[in-house]
């Protein structure tokens, strides 16, 4: 059972291969799907795998919520993993994972995680197409091999902190106290397509007027913008074509 959280792709991809390659179902942390209060059953040898994007050195207020609703159903000290996907680093993120974890009287066995395509484009330009399939051919390696500890239930610990991870409480609990919606806003080019609102895996983007408006607990995913197009722009063009931030 691999329970995922993507904003923008590169946690999806990872679950999507993992559940390929070990048969195992998965569960997309969401709104949506919290509001189910779905109980799921754990069979005896499977294995509970959170995969989740690294924000700010901390796990996505998302999958917090998810994790606190979380019913299982069987769990008997079955192979727990975790892995965050990061840019830079991933700072003490699972630290995180583990006490929310333990609240629910988890254990995690095996702590991954893997380097992606960085797209936090709140705060730089994406990088240029070379050093992308650099990094993600380097990737696609890591997944590969962490899958292999993960089928061997490896109890490890495989992640790179990064030397800055001491900030992690700091930015961390800015992370979780900021209120995430109040700079966004829809310029005059919106067209009210309105993939934005169905997109949103909190749930706190809604239609007024014809355009979107951004109220509730924002996740800071940008799946609103990165979905916005097909193409790849840079920070300020993305801005300026869709949805535009008060940075």
């Amino acid at each position: 059972m691999i329970f995922y959280f993507s904003g923008t792709g590169n946690s999806k991809h990872i679950a999507e291969k993992i559940s390929n390659s070990t048969g195992e179902r998965l569960i997309y942390m969401s709104e949506n799907t919290i509001v189910k209060n779905e109980i799921y059953e754990v069979d005896k040898d499977e294995k509970i795998g959170f995969v989740f994007p690294t924000y700010w050195y901390s796990v996505p207020t998302i999958v917090e919520k998810f994790i606190d609703k979380l019913i299982l159903s069987g769990y008997q000290q079955q192979y727990v993993y975790g892995i965050a996907t990061y840019g830079i680093a991933a700072g003490h993120v699972m630290n995180r994972l583990i006490k929310i974890l333990k609240n629910k009287n988890l254990q995690i066995n095996g702590i991954f995680g893997v380097k992606m395509v960085d797209n936090y484009v709140i705060g730089y330009d994406i990088m240029n197409l070379e050093k992308q399939k650099r990094i993600l051919n380097s990737a696609e390696e890591e997944i590969d091999k962490i899958i292999s500890m993960i089928k061997q239930h490896k109890n490890i610990e495989y992640i790179k902190k990064g030397r800055i991870a001491f900030i992690t409480p700091v930015t961390a609990y800015a992370y979780r106290k900021v209120n995430h919606t109040k700079k966004f806003y829809a310029t005059e080019v919106c067209n009210g397509c309105r993939k934005c609102e169905s997109g949103c895996p909190c749930n706190v983007i809604h239609m007024e007027n014809g355009k979107p408006k951004w109220t509730g607990n924002c996740a800071f995913c940008l799946k609103c913008i990165h979905g916005a197009n097909n193409q790849q722009f840079s920070m300020v063009n993305l801005l300026k074509k869709e949805i535009g931030i008060n940075i």
